[in-house]
């Protein structure tokens, strides 16, 4: 977050869907999911169409509300296939999950109608993908649910929204929140040492890595939770208009000197994407993430971890991106200076 964010007016209009009437804010997506999906009236026992690759906390609130997933592997291209779904698809059957992966939007019309001829609902995951849109219509529009996770493109600790179609978005109202300027404050110290010189041994004194927990990262916390005052103070101030703006060109950037690392279907960059992350595929994943970290860069472990519900014998393609698949940094805070080097440490390291 830059500094002068904290002085600016707040912006008359945030994207969709955070003016819609029916929006509500929650901590996580995963609340905003727990939340929304009770809200539809959905019930215990009723079955989910769930993609194999997820991150797991999803996936736990659904597991949460007492609902079955039935899960598919997709295309290479991870979009459904319709073949698939259809031998998934049974009596208790009620909706189709469809994750539009890191920002890089799914052909939500299409699923609109397949969901439309066989009486499902869709929803619609945009939690590592707010400001994703597709032939100029807002990534999310078309679920009877979409959940959207607007505090992963802004670089702020929490805030999350969940829009549903013709009726309440939420079961119960989020808690109030708390300030929260202290979980700010950490984050801005952190940008500050990123930017310092030696900054890996500087980052590693001052903020530590805390040991990574899949199981506690997937659980679903408190489901009022609301998003603090704090993040909620800075939505309006870190201007989101220009966020998927900045994040394309930081992925092009990226992607003329690294193309040949990035893995299916990312190749691409499609006009209305909103890039989370730029990804690399790895066969030696742990050693380029020690060796990235020790040259002052923060890559990201995406979705490493399988929830136990995810039978991974099933479903060779999601568990070779969980072991391969690295993401760069491509937040609009990025400067050329940064991409240069990230682009040289990684060719450097190598994959």
């Amino acid at each position: 977050m830059p500094l002068r964010a904290y002085l600016r007016p707040p912006v008359r209009e945030l994207p969709f869907p955070l003016e819609e009437p029916g929006c509500r804010h929650f901590l996580r997506p995963r609340q905003a999911l727990w939340q929304g999906a009770r809200a539809l009236g959905l019930e215990p026992g009723d079955e989910i169409l769930m993609p194999a690759y997820n991150h797991g906390s999803e996936l736990q609130a659904l597991l949460d509300n007492g609902l079955e997933p039935r899960f598919y592997e997709g295309t290479p291209a991870l979009e459904p296939s319709e073949d698939e779904l259809e031998s998934c698809t049974g009596a208790r059957t009620r909706a189709l999950y469809l994750i539009h992966h890191i920002g890089f939007p799914q052909d939500a019309p299409r699923w609109r109608r397949w969901c439309d001829e066989r009486g499902l609902l869709l929803i619609e995951d945009l939690a590592l993908g707010w400001l994703a849109e597709r032939d100029g219509l807002p990534a999310g529009s078309l679920g009877d649910l979409s959940i959207f996770g607007y505090y992963t493109m802004l670089g702020i600790p929490e805030g999350a929204a969940v829009l549903r179609r013709g009726g309440p978005s939420a079961a119960t109202a989020p808690e109030p929140a708390e300030f929260g300027w202290r979980a700010v404050a950490r984050r801005q110290a952190g940008r500050i040492v990123l930017r310092a010189p030696g900054s890996a041994a500087l980052r590693q004194r001052v903020m530590p890595e805390p040991v990574y927990d899949a199981s506690a990262d997937m659980q679903l916390g408190d489901r009022a939770s609301g998003p603090t005052k704090a993040s909620l103070f800075l939505l309006r101030r870190l201007r989101p208009g220009r966020v998927a703006g900045r994040r394309r060109e930081n992925y092009r950037t990226l992607l003329g000197g690294l193309r040949e690392l990035v893995p299916a279907p990312f190749q691409e960059l499609p006009p209305g994407a909103s890039p989370l992350i730029f990804p690399i595929r790895c066969e030696r994943k742990l050693e380029v993430l020690e060796r990235l970290g020790a040259k002052g860069i923060r890559p990201l472990d995406i979705w490493s971890a399988t929830h136990p519900r995810v039978p991974a014998a099933r479903f060779p393609g999601a568990t070779a991106r969980r072991e391969t698949v690295v993401g760069l940094p491509v937040h609009q805070e990025l400067r050329p200076r940064d991409l240069e080097r990230m682009i040289a440490a990684v060719a450097e390291v190598g994959g």
